[in-house]
């Protein structure tokens, strides 16, 4: 796990790659190469996880000078890949395997053999090329920008702003924020900055300066044979060597544990492996509802597990809030950005590489809005649904989340659905908050991944699946994990999302993994055969924080001041402050989207150097 960086140019200043330190406190260094009339630079900083001595210093050239490689992430199969290559290897890295594959087949060929989560950036000198590559499922984020001749490339943003390139905000960023909660690849909230989507490859001409963006992932099509049986002994034997696979490390290994059942069966698999891993855990104290600590304490008591917890209190996560803006860089709503926040700092005092149970409720169906598509495929009467939205629409005071799923029935395009699903603020909100109800894209962004599945047979509810897989983990919630996890040096893994394991998972039939009231249906006939079913079957509390009572308690005069104070130049005050009186009178509850909105004015006030 590494910090990367580079740009066209001779020279690049020694604050550059300070910014990325966090990324890699074990080692840095900077190469300055020359591609006919153009001089690249390519930094790089260095976290230690494979192959910690200098043998795995980048950047990294090909024995034979054509490639150079700036890589951050890890390939859990390149040593089954390296066996496929001739001549010496200097060490044991993945980085050494990823340059010489390259040397040996080229860009498009290696990447559809790489399992693993990466971020990188690959110069071929000979044909003066620059490309910079995502993993299939965005665990590792990269941007850059392109502005006349001008092309940067970095992990974060911070360096790319070290570098001279600041745009300023991007309303159509704002807009797409609104609408869901973050800001889909390609954008960002800056104009002249992008984040290169999942999946994809980014190729710059060096003498043209022209790009190319490539969606180099197919959509998996063909369909699992077997009975539900079959398939639950096939799952197990694929997510074990999964896990196997994303233990390999030098340095220390550990656990994320909530009190559900993904991280719990990640361990457990971990343990059966031969890793009995320390498990680390947050919460809030027993008089939360929210607060894991016990349910974690008895899953790793079950599995025989040293169990490590952090309570962390109302006041410690307020203070922490613009800590966790400037480390994230954009503004997510995503209220579990708090706790991870100290959970991470303390599985860095004990280990450097975590694994966790993050990018399960996608592709299993663990969400309710895949119950809703389940439910219009069953009962297809478009009549029925526009009556009862139109219904729904009369409650005001109905819950947010059923709110949503009733907005969603008489939408008739899975696109536009997919939006309305999860929208953070529907259009009449927008028109309030913006004077316009334009989504800035956001729509069109969700139909370019269902375009992508078009042809593969797949039914609403597992479209939408996918699609979320794609869009909603790599520029949310893997986005903020990153990030958070990062900024103390600590790397984290998701076995659930290994390349390998998802092409099986989105083989199997969707009646395998979903159906009306129940979710990741074999995920968790396997789970029982490693954990009690009380573990199994809790209920999920996902991640949870109880924002809206200490907003309205303990934080209502720091969050009212930032509010009405902070958004003044990007949103109608008035707007904002219908909505926080709203909040206080819990009619309806908007804790979602005053979480959003705190987060918007405190990511400005980070953007202003405040």
């Amino acid at each position: 796990m590494c910090g990367i960086v580079g740009t066209l140019g001779d020279t690049f200043s020694a604050d550059v790659l300070h910014t990325l330190a966090h990324r890699g406190p074990d080692g840095h260094g900077v190469e300055k190469i020359a591609v006919g009339a153009c001089t690249v630079l390519l930094g790089h900083t260095r976290l230690a996880i494979l192959d910690l001595s200098p043998a795995g210093h980048q950047p990294m050239a090909s024995r034979d000078g054509r490639w150079w490689v700036i890589f951050n992430g890890e390939i859990y199969n390149h040593l089954e890949l390296r066996r496929s290559l001739d001549g010496l290897f200097r060490g044991h890295s993945d980085t050494e395997t990823l340059v010489e594959l390259l040397a040996r087949q080229g860009i498009e060929a290696t990447l559809r053999q790489l399992n693993g989560m990466f971020a990188f950036a690959a110069l071929d000198v000979r044909k003066g090329r620059l490309y910079l590559a995502r993993d299939p499922f965005g665990i590792k984020p990269l941007y850059y920008s392109h502005r006349k001749n001008c092309f940067s490339f970095a992990s974060e943003v911070r360096a790319l702003k070290a570098l001279g390139v600041d745009g300023g905000i991007d309303p159509t960023g704002v807009r797409q924020f609104l609408t869901l909660r973050y800001i889909p690849s390609p954008h960002t909230m800056w104009r002249d900055i992008r984040r290169l989507p999942s999946g994809h490859l980014l190729c710059l001409d060096l003498a043209s300066h022209s790009l190319q963006l490539i969606r180099y992932i197919e959509p998996v099509c063909e369909r699992f044979q077997g009975t539900l049986a079959d398939a639950v002994h096939a799952y197990q034997e694929q997510l074990l060597a999964a896990v196997r696979r994303q233990l390999l490390a030098d340095v220390p290994v550990g656990v994320l544990l909530s009190g559900g059942v993904d991280s719990a069966l990640v361990a457990a698999m971990a343990r059966d492996a031969g890793r009995a891993l320390p498990c680390f855990t947050v919460g809030f104290g027993g008089k939360h509802a929210e607060c894991e600590i016990k349910d974690a304490m008895e899953t790793a008591h079950v599995l025989d597990l040293q169990f490590h917890s952090v309570t962390v209190t109302p006041a410690q996560l307020r203070d922490a809030l613009p800590l966790i803006v400037r480390a994230v860089e954009e503004p997510l709503g995503t209220t579990s950005v708090m706790p991870m926040w100290y959970l991470v700092r303390r599985a860095r005092q004990d280990v450097t590489v975590v694994i966790t149970g993050q990018g399960t409720d996608e592709p299993w169906g663990g969400y309710r809005r895949y119950q809703v598509e389940m439910l219009r495929r069953l009962f297809p009467f478009a009549a029925a649904w526009r009556l009862l939205g139109r219904i729904g629409a009369c409650f005001p005071r109905l819950p947010e989340r059923l709110e949503r799923g009733l907005r969603t029935l008489p939408v008739g395009n899975i696109a536009d659905r997919a939006v309305e699903a999860c929208t953070l603020f529907p259009r009449i909100e927008r028109l309030r908050l913006l004077g316009s109800d334009d989504d800035g894209g956001a729509a069109r962004a969700m139909r370019y991944w269902f375009d992508w599945l078009r042809g593969c047979g797949c039914g609403d509810a597992e479209q939408v699946m996918r699609v979320d897989s794609r869009m909603n983990l790599a520029d949310d919630l893997l986005l903020y994990g990153d990030k958070i996890a990062m900024a103390v040096s600590l790397e984290a893994r998701v076995p659930m999302l290994d390349i390998e394991l998802m092409r099986f998972v989105e083989s199997l039939p969707v009646e395998y993994r979903i159906r009306l009231r129940q979710g990741k249906i074999a995920h968790k006939m396997m789970a029982e055969r490693y954990l009690p079913r009380t573990i199994v079957h809790r209920p999920k509390k996902g991640f949870q924080v109880p924002f809206g009572a200490w907003s309205r308690g303990p934080w209502r005069q720091w969050v009212e001041v930032l509010l009405l104070d902070g958004l003044g130049d990007i949103l109608s005050k008035d707007g904002v402050e219908r909505l926080w009186r709203e909040h206080l009178c819990h009619g309806p509850d908007r804790s979602r989207q005053i979480f959003s909105l705190l987060m918007l004015a405190l990511w400005r006030r980070e953007a202003d150097g405040q």
